[in-house]
């Protein structure tokens, strides 16, 4: 009888170790940012890489600009509507990335990175100058960065 309570014990103890975590990190590959010349409209497009099991969820945008890269407040990944994204300016010209997914009903997680300036480049296009993402296509955001 002492051996099945210990069994029991020892089998509740090691399931809850075996539960998955929370990840800290998600990696961003793909990401492409650029404003198309002579038009109006700028793309975002992205794939977040959450799990080394599973296929990178698709992310994208397409927003006005025109010619340098805009804000976006709630982008969308049409492979995973549990994402919400955004992009904010900085100050300094560079741009402030997120994605969440709701926790619960009152609280999301959110991954963050931060784009410097010198990862954005304008490029002359005759009578317009266009903006577009000149960075590394792929990075983490994390928990810590927000």
């Amino acid at each position: 009888m002492k051996f099945a309570a210990v069994a029991a014990l020892f089998s509740v103890a090691s399931a809850a170790s075996m539960q998955k975590k929370q990840a800290q990190e998600y990696k961003i590959v793909d990401f492409v940012a650029s404003c198309i010349p002579h038009s109006v409209y700028c793309s975002y497009d992205f794939k977040v890489d959450h799990d080394p099991v599973f296929e990178p969820d698709h992310c994208e945008a397409f927003v006005q600009g025109p010619d340098s890269l805009p804000s976006v407040e709630e982008g969308k990944c049409p492979d995973n509507v549990a994402y919400t994204w955004s992009v904010d300016r900085t100050q300094d010209g560079g741009l402030d990335f997120k994605i969440w997914y709701a926790f619960n009903s009152r609280s999301n997680i959110t991954y963050c990175h931060s784009i410097p300036a010198s990862d954005i480049t304008s490029e002359n296009h005759g009578a317009v100058t266009t903006e577009r993402y000149s960075g590394p296509s792929e990075f983490p955001a994390t928990i810590f960065d927000c």
